[in-house]
């Protein structure tokens, strides 16, 4: 007869509760590297009621407990349970514990709706660097001291456990839609409900507005389908769990989904009409709270599972990039599906990919000399010279002889010079220097810019091409641009993009992108702000677009009139550096806004000086 352990939970809240032991499948030897081999086994043991307690017995002799609330399953604290250490199958929870999960609660959807803000990327990097028999420690700590004191990363691993396999989060209805796909007219906001999505009490199904039949649907690792659903049949969305910063409501977290119905672009969202294309990109803006979620959960269950194998820690600390990278694959499979919207356009074709960008600009100077001399000299003739600068010279002349002179010289220089400019403007790309970038532009996006970057667009550059751009920098920052997964480049493709739209008056632009220059020094974690604004401009200077490109080629001006441009922006720099670039959107030159290409190269010389 097989052994067994005991387990006693005592309950001090007025929640009924549910305890259950996780365990994730055998070990093999070698380990496997397969996420999926690590997510935990939930078997019950049995319920406890409100002020209650109640004892349970496993077959575990080290068996890893999870109480949740029976209401909505969830979870409220994680204990072992160890034969070995005397009182650790007691396990108490009382309203201290409640308060601890509800934090952790908290944490997670700021989390996972704004991965970008300073918090969020702190924690991503702690779970991603942190090695893995530190992490349990580190975490610990870092949750005191951003709001979440007493969460540990286990109850963390639980609560995006049950965010991502169980409904209770946000019920409601859905209002679901087909938006068209984007094309050369932009984004066409859909006005016509297709069906409605209904979650309550953990369940969810699908209701067509006319026709078909009701679709019950399974909610798996963030995904809502129905059975056997593909991307060419049944409908299959991924939860993504949204600030609606962009419609204006901050603070409001919900669920949005995207997918497909039966091949169709699908989306869901708590409110009807769609304000905002969100849907276009929401998924790879947030892909790095995906990747980051699916780590974590993975790294607490091999921890746990591994920690009792000799060598199992040290083998999975040499392994951890092999199990990221495998989450990573998983992730950009599903997001082909949950965020069609993201590939529409064209290639962005970078120019030049060394760090020094070249820059074909032509430079003609047209040398006009026109000297045409008409002297009619009369006796007796009084000529007066009335000299109109600064002072005035009358010079009244009497001259007796009569001498006509006519002496015309046309002398036209045309100096046309093809100058191939090197753009060097000594940009010092340390590692890490492309991802705060990223990290720079993604805040931005997700709590202010995306409907002003998005609306009426119409796609040049592909969000997600853009990362070919980032390869310029590859030699400065190999770690970077090895680990950089394409949907992670979308925020600086939807700036480079929207700088390129020609429909949008260049001073808008330039005002849009001093919102950014304004958004970085306030909200950047580094201090090299200058940096990160010059790889951003060299960015989109290195995107191919046709129409840039010519009205850059085409631009005459000489070394002077764009050092004038320049010096008129050095009145601004530090906090007020966003005011330099207001300063560039209203400079014209013969009457001309200057094309955007040549105006990123005038800041691009401006930045040069704020660094010297």
């Amino acid at each position: 007869m097989a052994a067994t352990y005991p387990i006693q939970v005592n309950n001090t809240t007025a929640e009924a509760l549910d305890v259950y032991t996780t365990m994730s499948p055998a070990q093999t030897d070698p380990p496997s590297t397969n996420p999926a081999d690590y997510v935990p086994t939930y078997t019950l043991l049995g319920s406890v009621a409100a002020n209650d307690n109640a004892s349970f017995s496993t077959s575990e002799a080290l068996a890893r407990v999870v109480v949740t609330r029976h209401s909505d399953q969830f979870p409220l604290k994680v204990a072992v349970s160890n034969v070995l250490i005397s009182g650790s199958n007691l396990i108490d929870l009382g309203s201290a514990d409640v308060s601890i999960a509800t934090s952790g609660w908290s944490f997670y959807q700021s989390f996972a709706s704004q991965p970008y803000s300073p918090v969020s990327l702190n924690f991503a990097a702690l779970v991603e660097q942190t090695p893995v028999t530190a992490l349990n420690a580190a975490a610990q700590t870092f949750f005191q001291d951003n709001g979440a004191p007493g969460l540990t990363f286990g109850l963390y691993s639980a609560i995006g456990y049950w965010a991502t396999n169980q409904l209770y989060a946000y019920p409601g209805s859905y209002y679901c839609y087909e938006p068209p796909s984007g094309s050369s007219m932009g984004f066409i906001l859909p006005s016509t409900t297709v069906g409605t999505l209904t979650i309550a009490n953990g369940q969810a199904s699908y209701t067509p507005v006319s026709g078909g039949n009701n679709l019950s649907l399974d909610f798996l690792a963030s995904s809502l389908a129905s059975a056997g659903a593909t991307a060419k049949g049944g409908l299959l969305t991924t939860a993504i769990i949204r600030d609606l910063a962009w419609e204006g409501k901050p603070d409001t977290i919900t669920w949005g989904f995207v997918g497909t119905l039966d091949g169709q672009q699908f989306i869901a969202q708590s409110y009807a009409n769609p304000q905002v294309p969100w849907y276009a990109v929401a998924y790879d803006m947030v892909y790095g709270a995906f990747f980051t979620v699916q780590l974590a959960m993975t790294l607490d269950a091999a921890i746990n599972l591994l920690g009792s194998v000799a060598n199992g820690l040290q083998w999975l600390g040499q392994n951890v990039s092999k199990l990221a990278s495998r989450i990573q694959s998983s992730l950009n499979s599903t997001g082909d599906t949950a965020g069609p919207g993201s590939g529409v356009g064209d290639s962005a074709d970078p120019v030049n990919v060394d760090v020094d960008i070249d820059v074909d600009i032509d430079v003609d100077v047209d040398v006009d000399i026109d000297i045409d001399i008409d002297v009619d000299v009369d006796v007796d003739i009084d000529i007066d010279i009335d000299v109109d600068f600064i002072a005035v010279v009358d010079v009244d002349v009497d001259v007796d002889i009569d001498v006509d002179i006519d002496v015309v010289t046309d002398t036209e220089t045309d100096i046309d010079i093809d100058v191939d400019t090197d753009i060097d403007t000594d940009v010092d790309v340390q590692p890490g220097a492309v991802m705060k970038v990223l990290n720079s532009i993604g805040n931005w996006v997700m709590t202010k810019a995306l409907p002003t970057l998005i609306e009426g667009a119409v796609i040049y550059v592909a969000f997600q091409s853009v990362s070919k751009i980032l390869e310029a920098w590859k030699n400065q920052d190999e770690k970077d641009i090895a680990n950089l997964q394409p949907r992670q480049s979308t925020g600086l493709g939807l700036l480079v993009n929207y700088m390129l739209q020609d429909s949008t008056p260049v001073a808008t632009r330039w005002q849009t992108f001093s919102e950014y220059v304004q958004d970085v020094y306030a909200n950047s974690q580094d201090s090299d702000h200058v940096q990160t604004l010059q790889v951003t401009l060299s960015s989109l200077l290195q995107t191919g677009n046709t129409q840039a490109d010519n009205e850059a080629a085409a631009w005459r001006w000489s070394d002077q009139d764009q050092a004038n441009v320049v010096n008129s922006m050095k009145a601004d720099s530090g906090n007020n550096t966003y005011l330099a670039f207001q300063v560039l959107g209203n400079t014209t030159y013969q009457g001309k806004p200057l094309p955007v290409k040549v105006g990123a190269t005038v800041a691009m010389n401006y930045l040069a000086t704020q660094s010297a």
